[in-house]
C-alpha cells in the first residue's frame, strides 16, 4: 500500500499543506500547554498584578481578558487536536483514487462540485489559526506593559505560538493561492469518468444476456421433451 503519495501537482500541494498544518498545530498546542509565555509563566498561571487592584473597573477589564484568552486556547487546542488528525489522514492515507469510485464521483457531479482536501484544510487550518491569535493578542494586550520594560523575557510558548498562528493563516492562504492558479479543475477528468463509467457495462451486459439465453440447437444441453396427445 502507497501512503503517501508525489507523482502530480496536486498530491504535492495536499501534502505540503498537510504537513504545513501539522507544524501549526503543534506549536499551537505546545504553547497551550506549557507556561513558558512570559518570565516561566503562561496562560494558567494567576498573575498579580498591584495597579489593577488600585481601580475596580480595570480589574474587572483584566479578570475578563484573562478568561478570553484561556476560553479562545482551549478551543484552539481541540482544534489543533482535529486537525492535526486530519492534516495526517490527507498526507499518508489520501491518494488521487480515494475519491474515484463510481458512487462518490457521481454524487459529487451531481452537485456540481468536486472534493477538494485543500480546501477542507484551509478551513479547519483558518480557524484554529484565529481562535489561537485571539489568545496570543489578548496576552499580548494584557502583559503589554511587561513585554515593553523586558522584551527578553518572552519564552518560547510565546514565540512558538506566533509561528503557528502565522503557519495556519498566513503562510497557508498563500499555498492555497498558489494552488488554485497552479493545479487545474479535476471537473472535467471526473465528468469523463463517470461518462465513461455510464458507456462501458452496457456491452458487456448485453453479451452477457446473449450469451446465457442463446443456446444452439446441438449443444450438450438435454435435448428437448416430446408431447404427444393420447386419443
Amino acid at each position: 500500500m502507497k501512503f503517501v503519495e508525489l507523482g502530480d501537482a496536486i498530491s504535492r500541494f495536499r501534502f505540503a499543506q498537510s504537513c504545513l498544518g501539522l507544524a501549526g498545530c503543534l506549536c499551537v498546542c505546545y504553547s497551550v500547554c506549557t507556561p513558558y509565555w512570559l518570565n516561566n509563566k503562561g496562560l494558567w498561571t494567576t498573575w498579580n498584578n498591584s495597579s489593577s487592584d488600585r481601580d475596580s473597573h480595570k480589574h474587572d477589564v483584566t479578570f475578563n481578558a484573562l478568561e478570553a484568552e484561556r476560553v479562545f486556547g482551549v478551543i484552539s487546542f481541540l482544534l489543533a487536536v482535529s486537525t492535526a488528525a486530519l492534516c495526517l489522514v490527507f498526507a499518508l492515507c489520501w491518494t488521487s483514487q480515494t475519491v474515484r469510485s463510481y458512487s462518490n464521483t457521481r454524487s459529487l457531479l451531481m452537485v456540481g462540485q468536486a472534493l477538494y482536501p485543500t480546501t477542507l484544510l484551509l478551513f479547519t487550518m483558518a480557524s484554529t489559526g484565529f481562535f489561537f491569535l485571539l489568545t496570543w493578542s489578548f496576552f499580548t494586550s494584557q502583559h503589554r506593559e511587561e513585554i515593553r520594560q523586558d522584551f527578553s523575557s518572552l519564552g518560547s510558548s510565546y514565540w512558538l505560538g506566533a509561528l503557528g498562528w502565522i503557519l495556519l493563516l498566513v503562510v497557508e492562504a498563500v499555498v492555497f493561492i498558489a494552488e488554485q492558479a497552479a493545479v487545474p479543475d479535476n471537473m472535467p477528468d471526473l465528468e469523463k469518468a463517470v461518462e465513461s463509467w455510464r458507456i462501458s457495462p452496457q456491452p458487456e451486459a448485453a453479451k452477457r444476456t446473449l450469451s446465457e439465453g442463446y443456446k444452439p440447437v446441438g449443444s450438450k444441453g438435454k435435448a428437448p421433451k416430446r408431447y404427444t396427445s393420447v386419443p
